[in-house]
């Protein structure tokens, strides 16, 4: 055989060896590179099986919220609303303060019905002296001004039904006073309205004062 074609076909082996070492070193990289690509950590790419079905967020508050930390949203206690007993509790201390209240108001009530007739008696009570004083003044001898009792029932006065009225006259009562003078006594009687509604005990106002007849 030929010597050039004993060295082509060396060549020729010694090439195809070096094909074949390169190719099993493009292998072992690109084996290689693919081994070591998923350690390649890229945003959004490339997680591992048991962060998948985790939701966004999730670590982020497993991290937050430590054994020492509490979460900063708490169940308030007001949320669960009032129970039975509250509820009556509040309804009964309401009726008792209603009923103090309603209370209070029948006695103020009563207190100025009180008020209103003790002003009203006082008056009848004077405008009757004032009358008998200027009898005496014109007519000393007038038989208004005779000793003895007169009485005006109730319904009698005029503007005050719900008043009754009596009048003593005593002629020389003694003491400083003489033969001239007359002791006159005005009783105004009246029945006050309670805060019921209801009249109550009969009330009365006495005024006392002393006729003297002109020299």
């Amino acid at each position: 055989m030929p010597r050039h074609a004993m060295d082509g076909a060396g060549d020729r082996r010694r090439r195809d060896h070096q094909d074949l070492g390169r190719g099993h070193a493009r292998h072992r990289c690109d084996g290689g590179h693919r081994l070591q690509q998923p350690r390649r950590r890229q945003p959004g790419r490339h997680l591992h099986d048991h962060e998948r079905g985790r939701r966004p967020g999730a670590t982020d508050r497993r991290r937050r919220h430590r054994t020492h930390q509490h979460p900063l949203r708490r169940p308030m206690r007001g949320d669960r609303g009032f129970t039975l007993g509250e509820v009556l509790v509040a309804v009964s201390i309401l009726l008792i303060g209603l009923a103090a209240v309603v209370t209070g108001f029948q006695y103020a009530s009563s207190g100025i019905a009180l008020g209103k007739g003790e002003t009203t008696a006082t008056f009848l009570a004077e405008q009757r002296l004032e009358q008998l004083k200027a009898l005496a003044l014109k007519d000393w001898t007038h038989t208004q001004l005779n000793a003895g009792t007169t009485m005006e029932g109730y319904g009698s006065i005029a503007g005050a039904a719900l008043y009754r009225r009596v009048t003593s006259i005593a002629d020389a009562p003694g003491g400083t006073c003489t033969a001239r003078c007359k002791l006159v006594r005005v009783t105004v009687l009246y029945r006050p309205v309670t805060g019921r509604g209801q009249m109550d005990q009969e009330r009365q106002v006495d005024v006392v004062t002393m006729l003297v007849a002109r020299t």
